[in-house]
Order: structure tokens, then sequence, then C-alpha cells
């Protein structure tokens, strides 16, 4: 904080505790004060001694500012390529992912989705294009620390995010071929307690599904191609008038496949409350979060949930020493049939109008092979499949303020991450029905068939991931007249384990 006496070239800094001292100030002058970031305030004397002043954001200056690897620089003197993206842009989007929402948001990235289903829907980023070696992620880096977690970072506790995209990533080595996106959640601030809540309810629908041809349209085609072809026709006009009428629901159906597995809208939703503020000695940002996502079928087996918290706080030992204490943790619990969606999705495709998705009396239709008949294998009547995967980040930080050398100060982080992944994925048969005509009573005959596995199956496996993350820097920095000065010396070292437990033949338990 710079204060001085307005009119004059009396000026002081204060120290680390907003303490400062101008002498032989006239009683009648104004004390002005300034400090990055927040907003200039000229206070009148008034014969005063001391005085409490409290230092107001300044959103116009902040934005003077960007985050650049391990520190800040000022827009006009940047030279490398930056952008950011502010955490309030990244909330107004209803997506559920992080990922998603900086699309169309900072000028150069690309990014791709392959998949919307719930809890994978994340886009692949690139900020240099697609390399020919290896990945072509970008390195995230989450509050000083190299890791991951970008997709699934709540977003109502992103302070920004800046996309580095040449040299000035060049900090992080060989990590930072791809780029690096650096994301800074929220911290306290010097106000009384501010308690905030946030919900949204959002729908979801498929952007564009394929026209499917119905049974008649159908039926007369494979005529066309028998024709064609020099073979018999296979269904007379009267079968085909049938097939178009739906006088005959179980000799001649006629389904919509995709009507009849996928739902026109599903909901998600997210619930959002944190409490933010502080004084001089401590300041803290505490957030807590759930989010809903619902599959696209009807009946959904598929579905995602997940629950966050964040503590971040910072605490003023005494003049020369600051502690930080970031704590965040979020479990992630994805929940699945034991089918994947490429294989609901490649029958739902494959399947002819001409079969029975449902019967009339609400039992389940054949299918073309393996017992892929959507309508089933999209809900957990064959089994469910659950993912959870439990992620622990924290980070103890300090701040040291070197006495008697001003401009001088030493920060460093040590960071433990811990992944837990539980995977359990049980199987069981099921039973589709085929049309075998009319009794004397005309009356459906339907048989039953068991499809899928022969017996009940029980899959678990276990993943566990640990890294540990110590980096220490030695800053100076100093203004000389109207030059300005900021240099520093970093070294970081990082330690990554992994242990996994996968299914084998031992692990594979028949009940029976």
């Amino acid at each position: 904080m710079l204060p001085s006496s307005l009119g004059t070239t009396k000026g002081a800094t204060t120290d680390d505790k907003g303490n400062f001292t101008l002498n032989a100030v006239n009683p009648d002058a104004t004390l002005v004060v300034q400090f990055i970031g927040y907003e200039s305030q000229e206070i009148p004397i008034k014969g005063q001694n001391s005085f409490s002043i409290l230092l107001k954001e300044s959103e116009k200056q902040l934005d003077e500012y960007v985050v650049v690897a391990y520190g800040t620089q000022k827009k006009v003197t940047k030279t490398g390529a930056v952008a950011t993206v502010k955490g309030s842009e990244i909330k107004q989007a209803p997506t559920v992912n992080v990922s998603n929402a900086l699309v169309g948001r900072v000028a150069g990235l690309v990014a791709i989705n392959s998949s919307g289903e719930p809890g994978y829907d994340g886009s692949t980023l690139l900020i240099r294009g697609r390399s020919t070696l290896g990945n072509a992620n970008p390195l995230t880096v989450i509050d000083g620390i190299p890791r991951d977690g970008l997709q699934r970072i709540n977003p109502n506790d992103i302070e920004n995010i800046s996309v580095l995209k040449d040299a000035s990533a060049a900090i992080y080595g060989s990590r930072a071929a791809n780029g690096v996106i650096l994301i800074t959640t929220k911290r306290g601030k010097t106000s009384k307690p501010m308690l905030s809540y946030s919900f949204n309810q959002g729908f979801t629908t498929l952007t564009r599904l394929p026209e499917m041809a119905d049974a008649a349209t159908y039926a007369q085609v494979q005529n066309e191609i028998n024709e064609a072809g020099g073979s018999p026709i296979t269904n007379t006009p009267e079968e085909i008038e049938k097939y178009r009428n739906g006088s005959d629901p179980w000799g001649y159906p006629n389904t919509d496949w995709l009507d009849a597995v996928i739902k026109p809208l599903s909901l998600q939703n997210r619930h959002d409350l944190s409490i933010r503020g502080g004084n001089e000695k401590i300041l803290y940002f505490v957030s807590m979060g759930t989010l809903y996502q619902d599959g696209i079928y009807k009946t959904s087996a598929t579905k995602y949930k997940q629950h966050n918290i964040r503590a971040n706080i910072d605490a003023n030992i005494n003049r020369y020493l600051t502690l930080r204490l970031d704590l965040s943790g979020r479990l992630e619990d994805r929940n699945f049939p034991p089918r994947s969606a490429g294989s609901i999705f490649r029958a739902l495709l494959r399947g002819r109008p001409t079969e029975a998705a449902i019967w009339p009396n609400g039992l389940p239709g054949p299918d073309i092979e393996y017992g892929d008949n959507p309508v089933v294998t999209s809900t957990n009547q064959i089994g469910y499949q659950r993912d959870r995967n439990y992620v622990l980040n924290n980070n103890l930080g300090l701040l040291f303020y070197v006495p008697g050398v001003e401009g001088l100060f030493i920060d460093g982080n040590f960071a433990l991450d811990n992944n837990f992944n539980f995977n359990k994925k049980f199987t069981k048969p099921w039973t589709l029905y085929s049309f075998a005509g009319y009794d004397a009573n005309n009356q459906p005959i339907l048989n039953g068939s068991q499809r899928g596995v022969s017996a009940p199956e029980l899959e678990e496996w276990y993943n566990q991931g640990q890294t540990i993350t110590i980096n220490g820097k030695i800053n100076y920095s100093k203004t000389f007249g109207k030059h300005y000065l900021s240099t520093f010396v970093a070294v970081e070292k990082a330690r990554t384990k992994v242990m996994t437990c996968t299914p084998s033949a031992n692990t594979l338990f028949r009940t029976r």
C-alpha cells in the first residue's frame, strides 16, 4: 500500500501489516492511499494522527494483471501469448464440465468432444494443435500446483483461468509443450462473512438424431434389394400394409427404436453454497456443492453424481510470515449398465423396425445378436457398473518477508494429492421374448430365452494414486523511480505413486 499526501511528494510504503508513517504533514492535507487491485482512496487528515483504512477491491485494476506461471504480470508489459477468463464468465455457462465452459471463450483454444455420456462428457482441449507424439493435452495447474481436475472443479470456486500458449509457459519445462492452463480459485477477503447460494436446473437433449425408416418402408426396400439381386421378394403387399396400418402389432410391429429408448429431455442440476470473509489476521473461503446429471435413456441406469468441498484459508502469523492452507475434495459417482454406450447405440441403429422393442403386454422383444435389445441393456435389469472416484487435494504454503531487505520474500508449497478409485461390475442374465404365432384362442404366443451371461458375474477392481509436490521460490521486487524490477528463482520436485488391483480369472465370482 502506498499512502501519500495529496499535492506533495511526501509518501511512504506500508509494511506487511499495513503500518506506515508520514512526517511533517499539513493537518489540512488529504491522505491518498493506493494499492494494486484496490480502489484509490482520498482521506482528509483533519489533524488526526492515526487512521484505520479498509481497502476496497477494484475489478478494473485487477483486470490490468494476469497470472503467468509462478506469478502475475501487468498486461501492458506482458510479451507472451496469455489469454484469461474470469470465473464469473465460467459460471454463466450452464454446463457441468469446466472444459466445455471454456469453448468459445479463449482465442486459439480447440475443444473436441466425442461423448455426452454423464461423467465422461468433458472436451479434449488443444492449445497448440494436435501433436504427432504422445499426449497432446495441456498441463493443468491449480493454485500453483500441477494436478488433474480441470474438468471436475466447481465453476463457482474459480476466480480466473489463464491459458499460456507460448514461451510464457517455458518455466514448466517439457510438461508445457502443449501449453498450460492455470486455474486460480477464490480466497478470502477482508469483509464481514458473505454467504452465497446458487442453484441451476438444466435440461439436456440430443442435438440431432438420424431419421430411421418405418417398418413399411423397410419392408419395401427389402423387396427392392431382393428384386435387384434376382431373389424372391420377402414381404407381400398385404404384409407391408399391415406394417403400415398397425392392425397386427404382434405379427407386424412398427418400431422406432430411438423413440423407444431415448427420452426427449434429461435433467441436470447443481447446488452450491459458500461463505467468504476475514479480517487482518485470517481470511477464508469455504464452499460445498453437489451436482446430478441423468442419462438420456428411458429408465436409465446411466447417472452421474458429484459432491465437492473446498476450504482456502490464509493466516497472518506475524508481520513477516503468512500461512496458506488449501483443502479440497470431491466424490465422483458414476453409474452405468454393464453394456457400454457404444454397444447400446450400435444396437439402436441396427435394430430393424419390423422387430418389436417392447411387446404390447410390456415384455421386451428380441435382439439382433448378443442379447442387445437396448430397451433392456440401457437399464439396470442386466446388472450395473459403479465407478466411485475419491479425490483429495491438499496444500500447505507459506510466504515469508525477509526482515531488513525490502522487496525480498520467500514462498513455498507442500502439496499432497490422493486419488482412490473403486469399480464394481455386476452382470446377470436377462430374458428376451420372440413371437411364435397365435394359439387356438387367437392369443399371442411368446417364447422367452435367457440372454447375456449364463450365471451372475461380479468383478471388482481398485486403483490408488498419490502425488507429492514441493516447490520453493525466492522473489525480489522493487521500484526505482519510474522503473520496476521483479525477478525470482524457483525449484520444484514431484513424486507420484500408483497402485492398481485389476480383476483376473481369480477375481471373477460366479453364483448359481
